[in-house]
């Protein structure tokens, strides 16, 4: 009877924690939504990439399938076409809204507090999966990746999803964590073709934990890899429709950069490691932190204590650093501030490691640690409320201020001064000559609340997305002219000055406004 007695107190225990740690993570999600959607909208940024995506996504949802996806900073190469494929149905069901799909993509980066408490649970406990989640939810870092509307920020989704699938073959016993790992795999590869490296920890990932793979069954193996092929079979159809040029954009990257020195490589690397630190724990005591974390994770190795879970932690964020080696780095970071983006999803495993050594804190220390939690918060939350209002931070899109808020303000001002009659505007944009940026807010905001569309009267480079009509003469054009400067950080000033110079031999600025970073003239003819 006692037995029966122990056993039931037992069961409704379990039962409680249970409905405790869904609540607790529930919590957690909402406090992640909310860091996430504060000062949304006004804080998306809308530039050149993000048109182009939404136009390539509204083609696909047109029935206009694609195979390649946008292009890489390198010749020849693309990353995959998921992304079109992702954004397509929300900008169709928000009728062509950029806020409709930000909003979506940011719950989507919030869902990933779900994926890293099981994934902290697995390798280690609730508590430490807990924490992992609290850590991921408060993150400077991961608010600027979920108002991010590029390719790269899925991946953090993917990512997880890929390290998850391996945590629970080799912790948890579960099988059928392989084909998760090659469907995050193939997944991040799509997102951003950098992480291609990814592969390289997948290998040594299964060899150094070979004795928990080889139990997988043949059939679940085969499963696996015909998943991971479908995830990345558009880069095998782009390649034979057009001619291989990945492959040679591949063969090209074994001479990127080979003057780079070791030096280079190093110093880039220690600056990426230093700026995950401030953008996820601490802004002022970057050195000491990174010292003392690695410290910590040698002393624990050595110890003995979880080895496995470290070892297979340390594989995940070390193995960023084969992409330095291939890049060359940075040669002076004073000038050439090396772009985060391609780093996605590698501070994640720093954040579990972090959670690991908080549980051990508040296991001994419990004030101590509760007191870190804090102080990790309030610099992240200091970070959120400084740069998030301004959009994504400059190692992530360059040219800052490119923010739907003040674009639509833009647009009244034109249609309002207009007083509904036809008018063309120019822009000095980023490409240059390129009006796909401006082409898509009058189709989306201008045309749906004013009723119509200017005319785009300056030069227009062909083979960009747009719909606008371009005039370049100037005879005929309407009475209201506006000229608009985007943002000029990535633009020459030369290129600036040329283009208002040659503009004034046409017509002279009567009216300027200020919109953020963007300006607008008002003009006539001379």
């Amino acid at each position: 009877m006692r037995k029966f007695i122990r056993k039931y107190i037992n069961l409704i225990l379990e039962n409680v924690i249970i409905h405790i740690v869904k609540t607790l993570l529930l919590i957690i999600f909402l406090g992640a939504l909310f860091l996430r959607l504060l000062y949304f909208p006004n804080n998306i940024y809308f530039g050149f990439d993000q048109a182009r995506d939404a136009y390539q996504a509204l083609e696909i949802a047109g029935g206009n399938l694609k195979i390649i996806g946008p292009s890489t900073s390198f010749p020849g190469l693309f990353h995959g076409v998921l992304y079109y494929y992702l954004l397509s149905p929300f900008y169709f069901l928000g009728n062509m809204s950029p806020e409709f799909t930000a909003l979506i993509l940011r719950i989507l980066n919030a869902l990933g507090v779900f994926l890293i408490f099981y994934l902290g649970k697995i390798l280690f406990n609730k508590k430490i999966g807990l924490l992992s989640a609290i850590l991921f939810a408060i993150s400077f870092e991961q608010t600027q990746f979920a108002i991010y509307m590029g390719n790269p920020a899925p991946a953090v989704i993917s990512v997880l999803l890929m390290y998850l699938g391996l945590a629970a073959v080799i912790f948890a016993k579960n099988y059928h964590g392989l084909p998760l790992t090659f469907l995050g795999l193939g997944f991040s590869i799509q997102f951003q073709f950098a992480l291609l490296y990814l592969t390289l920890p997948f290998f040594l990932i299964v060899v150094i934990f070979y004795k928990d793979f080889k139990s997988v069954p043949i059939k679940l193996w085969l499963l696996s890899l015909g998943t991971g092929f479908l995830t990345v079979a558009t880069f095998v159809l782009a390649e034979v429709k057009f001619g291989f040029p990945m492959l040679q954009g591949l063969l090209g990257l074994s001479n990127f950069n080979t003057q780079k020195t070791l030096v280079n490589i190093w110093q880039t690397y220690f600056y990426t490691v230093s700026r995950m630190l401030t953008f996820n724990f601490s802004e002022n005591f970057n050195t000491i932190l990174a010292t003392i974390l690695g410290l910590v994770f040698l002393w624990v190795l050595w110890k003995g204590h979880f080895p496995k879970q470290l070892i297979f932690l340390g594989i995940w964020f070390f193995s960023i650093f084969v992409t330095f080696v291939i890049h060359g780095g940075v040669e002076n970071l004073q000038r050439d501030i090396p772009l985060f983006y391609p780093n996605v999803g590698v501070s994640l495993a720093l954040l579990i490691f972090v959670a690991f050594l908080l549980g051990f804190i508040f296991e001994k220390y419990f004030i101590a640690g509760v007191i870190l939690l804090i102080l990790i918060f309030l610099n992240n939350f200091n970070l959120i409320q400084t740069l998030n209002p301004q959009g994504t931070i400059s190692e992530i899109d360059v040219q800052q201020g490119m923010l739907l808020g003040d674009q639509k303000k833009s647009l009244d001002f034109l249609y309002t001064d207009a007083r509904g009659e036809p008018f063309a505007v120019k822009a000095v944009t980023l490409p240059f000559f390129v009006n796909t940026t401006w082409s898509y807010l009058f189709e989306w905001y201008g045309k749906n609340k004013y009723g119509y569309l200017p005319l785009w009267n300056g030069k227009n480079a062909l083979g960009y997305p747009g719909n606008l009509t371009v005039q370049e003469k100037q005879e005929g054009l309407p009475e209201s002219r506006y000229v608009i400067v985007e943002p000029t950080r990535g633009i020459a000033t030369h290129l600036i000055n040329d283009y208002l110079r040659e503009e004034g031999y046409f017509t002279k600025v009567i009216e300027e406004k200020k919109f953020g970073s963007i300006v607008v003239q008002k003009r006539i003819k001379i």
